[in-house]
Order: C-alpha cells, then sequence, then structure tokens
C-alpha cells in the first residue's frame, strides 16, 4: 500500500511513526508528483490558512483537489477536507468551525467516545469543530455533543491529533477502509 504524508508542516514525524508502527513505510508528499500512485493521503494539522498557501506554492492544490485520493485530515488537514468560511477541497459533506475551541491557550485533552462506548483520549491543539454533517458521513467520534471525527465514503476527519498518542486505533480504521 502506498500511503503518502503531506510533509509541509504540522505533526509529520508523529503521523510517520504511528504509521511505521502499524507496518506502513509513508512516502513524504512535497510536490505535486509525489500524489502520483498513491492509494492515501495523510494532511496532517498546522495552521490552515499556512497549509493551503503552502500546497498552492508547491502546486498541489488543483492536483489534490481534482483527485480521488482517500485522505486522512487531522486538526487542519480536516478543515482542508470539509467546508468552512475559507477555501477548501470540500471532498467531506461536514461544516467546520476553524476555531471552535478557541486560541492556542485554550489546547485541552479530553476523553472522547468512539463507537458510541469505547473511550480515546482526544488532543485538541486550537482546535476546529465539526458543526454539521451531511446524509452520507458517519460520525465517529464525539466530545460530549460535539463530533470531533467522522468519515465519507475513503476519507476521515478527525479535529483532534491521535498521532501524538500512543493509540493507533484511528490510522487502523482509516487504513482498513482502503482495502
Amino acid at each position: 500500500m502506498n500511503i503518502g504524508l503531506l510533509a509541509l508542516q504540522g505533526a509529520v514525524s508523529e503521523h510517520k511513526i504511528t504509521m511505521r508502527e502499524l507496518g506502513i513505510d509513508v512516502i513524504n508528499v512535497r510536490e505535486a508528483k509525489d500524489l502520483n500512485n498513491l492509494d492515501g493521503l495523510i494532511m496532517p494539522g498546522g495552521e490552515s490558512t499556512t497549509l493551503r498557501k503552502l500546497l498552492k506554492n508547491a502546486n498541489m492544490w488543483d492536483s489534490i483537489k481534482k483527485s480521488n485520493i482517500p485522505i486522512m485530515g487531522t486538526c487542519a488537514g480536516a478543515i482542508l477536507l470539509g467546508k468552512c468560511d475559507d477555501e477548501t477541497f470540500g471532498k467531506m459533506d461536514v461544516v467546520i468551525d476553524r476555531n471552535y475551541y478557541g486560541r492556542q491557550k485554550d489546547s485541552f485533552e479530553s476523553k472522547i467516545t468512539v463507537d458510541s462506548d469505547k473511550e480515546f483520549n482526544g488532543i485538541f491543539i486550537r482546535a476546529p469543530a465539526i458543526v454539521s454533517i451531511g446524509e452520507n458521513v458517519v460520525s465517529i467520534a464525539q466530545d460530549g455533543k460535539n463530533i470531533v471525527g467522522c468519515t465519507e465514503s475513503k476519507h476521515m476527519a478527525l479535529t483532534f491529533h491521535p498521532e501524538l498518542t500512543n493509540d493507533s486505533r484511528f490510522h487502523k480504521l482509516w487504513l482498513e477502509n482502503l482495502k
């Protein structure tokens, strides 16, 4: 399986470590040609406006927008997958509130619910929230009443940072969905 990891900004090394622990060597994606022949792309967190500019400067924005590559987006990556007040890829029918939880100083950890009964330690850093989902979107993680993770087709949007934990279940779930 050829999995790319957008290596322009954000928690690149942490995603790489998680994938390596799952037996997957990822391909660093830094320019458009790196997108060729990928079975999936991880788009890490960072800052969505900066990430958008870096993608455009690297001539990858249009390539990703037009592609059918399944994407796992965390935090800023989730913002770019959905719809919000800025330009996004719009690959998922979700509406995202970019700074829902506040500023950097408002970052926090919370026990989130997965599959209605299992817990996961969610790490939220200047986190967005998923404020609405379309009918083909499946909620897979909640923080109280807030949806913090969802899937649509082979895409996954997470408003927290699973790569900063020792729990790889979201990476596993996304990889299993690619088969």
